[in-house]
């Protein structure tokens, strides 16, 4: 994990142990047992922090209205458990029932007190064979996830393991550990994930799931430039700039009809380059995201032509 431990104001320690050959697999025992006792995992009732992506409309009232970040995540991969169990001296990777990889023993170096008390996070291998940690289930014995929101547990308590409980040594670990990356869903939209990717989306609330979102698969919208002339036929509104990065409200007459959606990287540049308070664009109403997407910039007339002499 790429953190600024180096002031470290806890020390730190790594334990080796060697089991005997018939004990073996009892690490993996422990860690199972561990965090069914808490409530996860194939002993428990949850095996994990995400679902689908409901189409009956909830889901796009959620993720609209509510307060949400997103990540993109690698598709097809699915989160599994990190866990300390207490006293075993090390951390233990429980991996999603359906995965093809078993469960790995990771020697970290950790704080006394997360030895001692245990912790238990959400995470997953991402295709470059980095563990990404995405989200913390259980800290200091308390059950987090039930009871703080995600911004408490992301900001504080994830902030706290990274900068004071754990220092990155990737001879001992074997594989690098990095947190998942989260930004508002205007920013992720705009990148527009490939079919090898999936958004997901979470909500502030503790106890409540995150959403994972699988983009359709949908051929590329050549546009590298602003169009100078609608095609016939197009929809042509206005959009006004709003608070924030590529956040438009989409404008018809005098009718505000909602916030546009700006998927693309030469749509964005050309909203810039326009630069004005009003800009004709070029829209088509997304019914996945709700929104009016973008799909081309009209450039705007030049008003002011010289008129010619009459002599």
């Amino acid at each position: 994990m790429r953190s600024n431990a180096a002031g470290l104001n806890t020390t730190q320690r790594t334990i080796n142990i060697h089991l005997p050959a018939n004990m073996d697999q009892d690490w993996i025992a422990a860690a199972e047992e561990y965090i069914g006792k808490n409530g996860w995992g194939a002993r428990g009732k949850t095996l994990g922090i995400s679902r689908m992506y409901s189409e009956n409309g909830a889901d796009k009232a959620l993720i609209r209205k509510e307060k949400v970040v997103a990540s993109i995540r690698p598709r097809g991969i699915l989160s599994g458990f990190l866990a300390v169990v207490p006293n075993l001296g090390y951390a233990v990777y429980l991996p999603p029932i359906a995965a093809k990889m078993g469960p790995q023993r990771i020697r970290l170096r950790l704080s006394p007190q997360v030895l001692n008390d245990g912790a238990i996070f959400s995470a997953y291998y991402n295709r470059n064979k980095q563990l990404v940690i995405e989200d913390v289930l259980t800290w200091q014995t308390n059950p987090v996830w039930h009871t703080k929101p995600f911004k408490e547990r992301w900001e504080r308590i994830v902030a706290d393991f990274a900068t004071n409980h754990f220092k990155p040594m990737l001879e001992i670990q074997g594989t690098e550990i990095i947190l998942a990356q989260y930004t508002s869903v205007n920013q992720v939209q705009a990148q527009e994930p490939d079919a090898n990717h999936v958004i997901e989306f979470v909500h502030n609330n503790p106890n409540t799931k995150r959403i994972i979102w699988i983009p359709p698969k949908t051929e590329p919208t050549p546009v590298t430039q602003p169009a100078k002339v609608p095609t016939p036929g197009a929809d042509v509104f206005k959009v006004k700039k709003e608070m924030g990065p590529d956040v438009f409200s989409v404008w018809k007459g005098e009718e505000r009809l909602g916030l546009g959606l700006v998927r693309t990287l030469a749509i964005s540049k050309a909203l810039r380059l326009v630069n004005l308070d009003e800009i004709q664009v070029v829209a088509e109403h997304n019914k996945q995201f709700d929104k009016w997407e973008i799909k081309s910039v009209i450039e705007p007339l030049l008003r002011e032509m010289p008129k010619k002499s009459d002599g």
